[in-house]
């Protein structure tokens, strides 16, 4: 129960200040709605005294003025407050009808008793009007000695004796009716200013204390942006406004460098980084973000090297695949795309050729700036920066190339390459020949291990290919000694044939001297 009232205490204490002020309000409502009732009452009762003393003071006294003076003048203008009174007096009893059967007066049967007897006066005051403009003043005489208007009054006074009381004692009700309403009014604001004051006592003590606990974890936040996620340098006293700004700003930082780096964009840099602060931000997430874009960075380097030797290696099988039937154009295509594929400026392929003891290296191919350099050139096993290359069977990579070891010529002039590497062409453990590349940009280690690798596939081709050559000689020295026995043997029957013959010859030459012998003596 403790730790729900300390969780929950705003909403109850916005519950009890809502209760109180909800019941202030409609009480404040009610007591409002009887203070206008009272206030409306009071005006009836004031319209109705005006409307019941209208009776006498307007419409009677109306007719009696405009009768008299007409009378006594003849001039039909004195005849206007007896107009008036015509006019009004309908409207006067109406609207003293509606008010009284909205306040239930108990005796609406005496105002119409009035009012008829009103009407009669009217009617006689017609008469009378009418006998005064014919000028039969004595029958006016008459009439008025009647008095009719006593008789209006007697109606009158008993009818508003009782009905100023009424109107009294609803204006003393509602007098009283207000009076309470506006001491319930206070009453209850009192009531509600001793139940309020302390709770809003008791918000106030509580907003400090959250105020305060808010400071400490704006401060807290702050140490803690500074130190885990970016730290400016900056010793600048910043407002809760700055604060949460500013760590919703390194989050947001944060989120677009790593955005970024998903995408593939490793060149991003946290804004805001400087020089002066970069030793600050060594274990934030700041620096740990640049020590992973690092770290990404190398990756992607090494997977666009892997990549790059991948497809170049693919490529490079490729050509020997389909070259490696004619040893010639092989090594051309190879040196012109190894030339090419590393961006050098000269390339060299030295075959070992020659018999076991007397080898010797031979170019075979030499291509620069995308020329063939038709040449021609042998080196011995041992001598020069390549031959001793052969022996070692290890890469030689010069990256200060003395003057004068080789010159590019272009159509700007000649220039000494700044960058050698002279890799042996391996099959095994047997060096069957020598690549050579210069160039004015330096090899990196993957591309000295590309050439080791297509050096690979280069070796075993011209192995291939030197065998090839050497079953192609056996078997056309073969062919030449199958062809020399079939001519041979081609002369040895020629030679028994014609020994047959001769042979033949020889024995039908004896068998005819043997026939003529035997037929010599028969003779």
């Amino acid at each position: 129960m403790k730790k729900f009232l300390a969780e929950k205490w705003f909403v109850m204490a916005v519950v009890v200040i809502a209760v109180a002020l909800l019941i202030n309000m409609g009480l404040t409502v009610r007591n409002n709605l009887i203070i206008q009732q009272a206030n409306k009452l009071v005006l009836e009762t004031e319209k109705v005294k005006q409307l019941t003393e209208e009776i006498l003071t307007g419409t009677m006294h109306g007719l009696d003025l405009g009768v008299r003076g007409f009378a006594l003048t003849k001039n039909d203008g004195m005849l206007n407050p007896y107009e008036k009174s015509l006019q009004s007096t309908a409207k006067t009893f109406r609207d003293l009808e509606s008010i009284l059967k909205e306040q239930e007066y108990p005796d609406l049967a005496s105002v119409k008793a009035v009012e008829d007897e009103v009407n009669t006066y009217i009617e006689y005051s017609r008469q009378m009007v009418d006998m005064a403009r014919i000028d039969s003043m004595s029958i006016f005489n008459d009439m008025l000695k009647m008095d009719k208007g006593f008789d209006v009054w007697s109606k009158y006074s008993a009818f508003s004796d009782p009905l100023f009381a009424y109107e009294d004692n609803l204006r003393e009700g509602a007098y009283s009716s207000y009076n309470s309403a506006i001491r319930n009014n206070l009453i209850f604001q009192i009531l509600i200013i001793t139940i309020t004051l302390p709770v809003l006592f008791f918000i106030v003590r509580r907003i400090k204390r959250e105020q305060d606990a808010k400071q400490r974890l704006l401060t807290q936040v702050r140490e803690n942006d500074l130190k885990f996620v970016f730290n400016s340098g900056s010793d600048q006293k910043l407002a809760a406004e700055e604060i949460i700004d500013s760590s919703i700003q390194n989050t947001r930082k944060a989120s677009e460098f790593i955005k970024t780096m998903a995408s593939g964009n490793y060149a991003v840099e946290w804004k805001g980084l400087t020089e002066r602060n970069r030793n600050l931000n060594t274990e934030t997430l700041a620096g740990d973000l640049l020590n992973m874009r690092e770290k990404l960075k190398a990756v992607k380097e090494e997977d666009e090297k892997r990549n790059w030797m991948n497809e170049g290696l693919a490529k490079f099988s490729e050509i020997v695949r389909n070259h490696q039937h004619d040893s010639q154009v092989l090594a051309d295509k190879c040196v012109s795309f190894l030339t090419k594929y590393l961006s050098s400026q000269q390339g060299n392929l030295f075959v070992l050729e020659g018999d076991e003891g007397a080898e010797y290296l031979n170019l075979a191919s030499s291509y620069a700036f995308d020329k063939k350099k038709w040449i021609e050139k042998r080196i011995e096993i041992g001598n020069g920066l390549i031959g001793q290359a052969f022996l070692e069977g290890d890469i030689t990579h010069l990256k200060d190339v003395p003057n004068g070891y080789t010159t590019i010529t272009s159509g700007l002039g000649d220039a000494t390459p700044k960058f050698l590497v002279i890799v042996p062409l391996k099959y095994d453990i047997h060096t069957v020949a020598i690549v050579e590349l210069a160039s004015f940009n330096n090899f990196e280690e993957h591309h000295t291990l590309f050439l080791k690798k297509a050096g690979e596939f280069l070796a075993s081709a011209i192995l291939n290919s030197q065998n090839t050559q050497k079953m192609k000689a056996l078997l056309e020295n073969a062919r030449i000694n199958e062809e020399q026995m079939r001519s041979q043997e081609e002369e040895m029957r020629q030679n028994m044939e014609e020994l047959q013959a001769t042979q033949e010859e020889l024995v039908r030459k004896e068998q005819e001297r043997t026939r003529r012998s035997a037929e010599q003596p028969a003779a």
